[in-house]
């Protein structure tokens, strides 16, 4: 290979990455927001569930 090549290859390699990367991240970390939300909202319910299961027993 010549030397141009090979700079090329090294100069072009991170400019490919990099958008990839951050959409890469996007989608985790709103992924991960997600769950989390979700995992609150679950949480925030479990009482008031409960509540309702001993209120219906009794």
């Amino acid at each position: 290979m010549e030397w141009y090549i090979i700079v090329a290859l090294v100069v072009g390699i991170p400019i490919v990455l990099v958008p990839v990367a951050f959409v890469w991240y996007l989608n985790v970390s709103g992924l991960y927001q997600v769950l989390r939300d979700r995992r609150r909202r679950r949480k925030v319910a479990e009482p008031a569930e409960a509540r309702e299961t001993v209120k219906g027993v009794s």
